[in-house]
């Protein structure tokens, strides 16, 4: 493990410029579900428009690269923005970090967390109490035929904004074996005590995966062995992306959404959540979000926000505006729902923020109780305002 550790610290060095922007070129109906906690497959019902706010997506699409994957945006105490993002030169990806300061209208180069040639992605940042940035992402070693040999959920920190980083920590990690065992997609928060919580996916074979949660109580530092199990451990099916946020329905919960193919015998994914009563230490049963309409279609990679006035809204994307079944590498759209804080899920409203091909989308809530949609798409890597008005 020291090993490791070491070469990646090379790997996670700290940049005194930020890098320039990637070279451009990025390439119904609807049914919810209802799950009584008894069961879990859920039987469909039509939707019902009863969820607490309309979105209004705006017109323009707002930078935050010409090319690249897997956007997502945080705030800092000073009131700025940072974006990360994958950049690709050749077999080269690179964590990059923009930076907005005049709330999110324009992104401009900043700084770059890690670069290397295995598979480097899904940067998920959080600023700490002590004003620290930390960074967390998949970095797992690859072989010479491209298959994983050593996965890793590694967390790196920068003392001054996101603009130079250096190697904090592994998550988690293990040895690729013959059975699928990566560990994947990592979402952070920090708890009502103010410790780092990192949640991820992590494969127990081909057809199943659970979502995990890691608790750092000094500021990323460590972690420890034991986890915490979020959804899956009781079911068997592929259980990923996982998001969370804070709602409350008369006491103080915490809700977390995932992709999953549990309850579809052709691997298709929805999208369902589970909820915590005392900030992620226990979870409850499941309960339906969204089930794409259509045969054979999917909806994964979801994320979720709360807005100001307690409203929570649910990123998504899918294929079920097209029969293709070409999952998820084309005609794929970013869409969302929203409901009241309701524990067992109150979803409606859906919108589509923008339309195929729309890759990995990322959902922040900005200070004035509009929400960025963030997403790969053809105009490259862009964010969507998105504001809302009562039903």
């Amino acid at each position: 493990m020291m090993i490791h550790n070491l070469l990646f610290l090379l790997l996670c060095t700290l940049f005194s410029h930020a890098l320039a922007a990637p070279t451009p070129g990025y390439p119904g109906r609807i049914v919810y579900e209802v799950n009584d906690g008894l069961d879990s497959t859920p039987s469909p019902r039509a939707l019902e428009r009863r969820a607490g706010l309309v979105p209004h997506v705006g017109d323009a699409n707002i930078s935050i690269a010409p090319s690249g994957a897997y956007p997502r945006v945080t705030a800092l105490a000073d009131g700025s923005l940072l974006a990360s993002y994958t950049a690709f030169s050749g077999s080269t990806k690179t964590l990059t970090v923009v930076r907005s300061t005049d709330g999110g209208s324009t992104f401009s180069a900043w700084g770059a967390i890690a670069s290397g040639t295995g598979d480097l992605d899904n940067t998920f940042l959080l600023q700490l109490p002590n004003g620290h940035v930390v960074a967390a992402f998949r970095n797992h070693d690859l072989g010479a035929d491209g298959s994983p040999t050593y996965y890793r959920i590694t967390a790196c920190v920068s003392a001054d904004g996101g603009k130079t980083w250096a190697f904090l920590s592994q998550v988690a990690e293990r040895a690729a074996t013959a059975t699928n065992n990566g560990l994947w997609e990592p979402f952070m928060r920090l708890s009502s005590s103010g410790a780092i919580q990192v949640y991820y996916a992590s494969e127990n074979s081909g057809a199943d995966q659970d979502i995990l949660m890691k608790t750092s109580t000094d500021n990323g530092a460590t972690w420890p062995t034991t986890t915490t199990t979020v959804a899956g451990g009781t079911t068997t099916g592929r259980d990923g992306m996982p998001g969370c946020a804070t709602f409350n329905d008369g006491a103080a919960k915490l809700m977390c959404v995932f992709e999953t193919t549990e309850g579809h015998s052709d691997g298709t994914f929805s999208v369902k959540s589970v909820v915590s009563p005392d900030d992620g230490q226990t979870w409850g049963t499941r309960s339906q979000v969204f089930v794409p309409s259509g045969s054979g279609n999917n909806a994964g990679a979801p994320q979720i926000v709360a807005t100001p006035d307690g409203n929570l809204v649910v990123s998504f994307m899918t294929d079920e505006d097209t029969s293709a079944h070409n999952w998820p590498n084309s005609g794929v759209a970013f869409k969302i729902v929203t409901g009241t804080p309701v524990a067992t899920g109150n979803w409606g409203h859906k919108t589509t923020v923008t339309g195929p091909q729309s890759d990995w989308p990322g959902l922040f809530t900005k200070s004035d109780g509009s929400v960025f949609g963030c997403v790969g798409a053809s105009a490259g890597l862009i964010c969507k305002d998105i504001t809302f008005t009562a039903s």
